[in-house]
């Protein structure tokens, strides 16, 4: 789905609900068996592709559909084709495609012409991604008419009623393609908390010292894996952490549009970030704490740090808190066990509205929690954890 604006112009591509970004075919409550059964019966003619050229050394074969060729008056409409040899994702939806098709309209008399829609195909049939209308009129310089493609377009032109064109033989793309090594995915696929994406963005050698000093021995995490869902006034998102063997805990979010995940210490200062619509990452470059593990009551810390992001801009947050207060860790779930410490801290991120947190220090396994949260002045909301399990 498009969102188009006042001009017409693309501003949101939506697949599903998944926002910004490529998503597998779903069905479509809305269509029913009956529109189906409609477009299944249009006149359409069957694409049969002619090689127009050998295949490149990267793969892309040039083709037209013969039986897509239309000359009526001096106009002549026609589907061009490029055949891909490997599956290749596209910017910026990540949008999976063996296929290229576009469609041209070209006078014969006057020998101009321009198109007027391009698709992305899958191995499927499927379309994963589009232009027409504005967006297409927009871009109509990525869709040049080469001197070898008007010499196609007259050929087409003087081809006499009835005959079907031919060049270098009838094109049949092949099934079962593998994926390219070299056009991939420009996104992180985060799915089930994948470490991969993040592991190509090392933290300096000062930073990593200095957050393994802070964890070890006292801040170690104590489980596997806990996921629970945050439920909230503001939100309702999926969490999981995974602890790594280096002692940080990999977070992942889900907000059922897009994903995030997060590298931290103990589920509370976080090293890395990365979105799921995102193709770079931000990572921790400065820090300043004297926080200090095991926590007791009473106690109070502070953090200042700096984070860079894939575009080199610096944002600079501060933290402060003290640990007020002691229950039980059950309360807040029966999965919990032992006692937790209540920890109430204040946040300030550069560009962003301030914001304060309590937070629950889960003793028997070393991570925060969320409890409760406040956004500028606006009243507290309180956060409840449903769905909680624990892989100790």
């Amino acid at each position: 789905m498009d969102l188009l604006n006042d001009q017409g112009y693309t501003s949101t591509r939506s697949y599903g609900n998944s926002y910004l970004r490529y998503a597998p075919a779903q069905d479509d409550k809305q269509m029913t068996p009956e529109d189906v059964r409609t477009v299944c019966q249009l006149p359409i003619k069957e694409v049969r592709w002619e090689k127009l050229s050998a295949t490149s050394e990267v793969g892309i074969t040039n083709l037209v559909d013969v039986n897509s060729i239309q000359h009526t008056g001096d106009n002549l409409s026609v589907h061009m084709g490029y055949d891909m040899a490997d599956i290749v994702w596209e910017p910026p939806y990540d949008a999976p495609l063996v296929l290229k098709i576009e469609h041209y309209i070209y006078n014969c008399k006057t020998h101009q012409g321009k198109a007027v829609a391009a698709m992305n195909f899958d191995s499927e049939g499927r379309v994963t991604d589009s232009l027409i209308t504005a967006d297409i009129v927009r871009r109509q310089s990525s869709f040049e008419i080469t001197s070898q493609m008007m010499k196609r377009f007259r050929e087409f032109c003087d081809l006499p009623s009835g005959k079907k064109f031919t060049a270098e033989g009838h094109f049949v793309p092949a099934a079962n393609k593998r994926a390219s090594t070299v056009m991939g995915p420009s996104m992180p696929d985060l799915s089930n908390n994948n470490p991969q994406w993040l592991k190509k963005y090392p933290l300096t050698a000062a930073i990593e010292h200095q957050a393994q000093s802070l964890i070890k021995p006292w801040a170690l995490p104590r489980f596997k894996q806990v996921r629970y869902t945050e439920v909230s006034a503001l939100a309702k998102v999926a969490v999981q952490l995974d602890a790594q063997p280096d002692g940080y805990v990999r977070k992942l979010e889900d907000y059922g549009i897009w994903t995030v995940q997060r590298l931290t210490l103990a589920n509370l200062l976080q090293l890395k970030y990365t979105m799921s619509i995102s193709s770079g990452a931000s990572l921790l470059n400065k820090l300043q704490t004297d926080l200090r593990f095991p926590l007791v009551t009473g106690q109070r810390y502070q953090a200042q740090w700096e984070s860079i992001d894939a575009d080199k801009k610096v944002t600079a947050s501060t933290l402060r808190c003290e640990v007020t207060n002691e229950g039980d860790a059950n309360t807040l779930s029966p999965v919990f066990g032992g006692k937790y410490l209540l920890v109430e801290c204040s946040a300030t991120n550069e560009g962003q509205v301030s914001s304060s947190d309590k937070l629950a220090w889960i003793q028997e396994l070393n991570i925060f929690v969320p409890i409760a949260m406040q956004v500028g002045d606006k009243p507290e909301t309180p956060v409840k954890l449903e769905n909680v399990s624990v892989i100790r």
